[in-house]
């Protein structure tokens, strides 16, 4: 009886004692979210899903004979430019310069 007693008391104060220090490093420590390859990341994630939809909006507006096609062709076009400064900071002037001569 004293032995379940004690592992009563001893086994909830040994794992307090473990995740003391875990919370303690953890404040000095905390992770972000904001890093230069997430924010590349995310703003071309964000370019890219753009451009998808204003290629298949543009295509269906030229398809269709629109009015405002060419209104959705400068966008999509626009939007190949946008995409230039994300790739150069990963490939420099001359791979953003090529990536946007292809692209567009």
């Amino acid at each position: 009886m004293k032995k379940k007693t004690m592992n009563k008391i001893v086994a909830p104060a040994l794992a307090l004692g473990l995740l003391v220090p875990l919370n303690a490093q953890a404040a000095d420590h905390a992770p972000t979210a904001s890093t230069p390859a997430g924010d590349l990341r995310a703003t071309l994630d964000q370019l890219l899903s753009e451009h998808y939809v204003l290629a298949v909006t543009s295509m269906m507006k030229a398809y269709d004979g629109a009015a405002d096609a060419e209104v959705a062709m400068k966008a999509l076009d626009q939007n190949a430019v946008d995409m230039t400064p994300a790739i150069a900071s990963i490939f420099g002037d001359e791979g953003a310069a090529q990536f946007e001569e292809i692209f567009r």
